[in-house]
């Protein structure tokens, strides 16, 4: 994913600067994720967008002689009329604080942040509890989700969860990452407590839902309020996880029509442009899973989809930048 990318040392033109997060991965896992950034970088070098990738270590956030300042070393990348892309989520809880120093000073300098683009981000970009509610208001069929409390306190959402959702099984899930990272089927109260024992130390946050038996889930791509492609992705045999990092397969899928018309709707209650959808396939119908922004994944869609998908995310990026937010 887009975390995967090396630091570059290109010129001081205007350009998009990729801020990523590689102390996300294991070094060998990094190296083998490095393909899927490079096509993305090579998509839009190809349409004129010029990309830089640094490290969201090596920068440091200030406000300075009067304005929010944005430091790679003796350059304030703040000054060079740059939009940015943030890979924005973590699993190592001092990265994220970091990354939201970094987010909040592009924001105050009036800078274009090209994975906002959605109504709220500080809060919808990637809190899935956050997603929940909102989907929900707008009507979207979501799954019951039950956030963990910190530390001590964290064994208090088995007595809601038993409530709530029943017996099991369940899925653990960070509230805020991405991947497939720490989603953990456990079969029943005995498994779900030491799932929440263990994962209460992270400090990471973390929500619990019901186990839902599914077909595979369907990613859907809307642009300009029209769905412009859906992929079905699958787990691979014995597996739960559909994300094709994680293993599963992609496909185009030219099923459900209500994950479209779902789908639209979400992308405009949301203020979207530009927003990729996920839903399970249920015996009753899509539920929505989660969504995200540009850092979402389109290489593994067939032709012509992938086509579609990368023109619009490239008519994305430049009508953010050229509107300046």
């Amino acid at each position: 994913m887009t975390d995967a990318l090396s630091r570059t040392d290109e010129p001081r033109a205007p350009s998009i600067v990729w801020i990523t997060n590689p102390d996300n991965y294991d070094p060998r896992r990094h190296l083998l994720l490095q393909k899927e950034g490079s096509d993305r970088v090579n998509l839009f070098e190809r349409n004129g967008l010029p990309v830089r990738v640094v490290h969201s270590g090596d920068l440091v956030p200030a406000w300075s002689g009067g304005a929010p300042r944005l430091y790679l070393d003796e350059e304030d990348l703040l000054d060079g009329g740059h939009a940015f892309l943030l890979s924005d989520w973590t699993w190592d809880a001092g990265i994220g604080r970091h990354v939201q120093a970094i987010t909040r000073t592009i924001r105050a300098a009036g800078r274009v942040l090209l994975n906002d683009g959605i109504r709220d981000a500080e809060s919808l970009g990637s809190d899935k509890l956050a997603m929940c509610h909102t989907a929900a208001a707008l009507g979207i069929p979501v799954p019951p989700t039950v956030a963990v409390p910190f530390g001590r306190y964290a064994r208090r959402v088995l007595t809601v969860v038993d409530r709530e959702l029943g017996p099991g099984p369940y899925v653990v899930k960070p509230r805020a990452m991405a991947m497939g990272f720490g989603v953990l089927k456990t079969e029943g109260p005995e498994q779900l407590t030491a799932a929440v024992d263990l994962l209460a130390p992270a400090a990471l946050g973390a929500v619990v839902q019901p186990f839902q038996e599914n077909d595979g889930d369907v990613r859907v791509y809307v642009h300009r309020g029209k769905a412009v492609a859906v992929m079905l992705r699958r787990p691979k045999a014995g597996s739960y996880l559909a994300n094709v990092s994680e293993g599963g397969s992609g496909a185009s899928f030219e099923g459900d029509d209500r994950v479209r018309t779902l789908s639209e709707r979400l992308a405009a209650g949301v203020d979207a442009d530009y927003l990729c959808v996920d839903w399970l396939l249920t015996r009753g119908g899509p539920v929505f899973n989660e969504w995200m922004t540009v850092s979402a994944a389109y290489e593994d869609l067939p032709e012509p989809d992938r086509s579609r998908v990368a023109a619009a995310l490239v008519t994305y990026v430049r009508d953010r930048i050229a509107a300046g937010s």
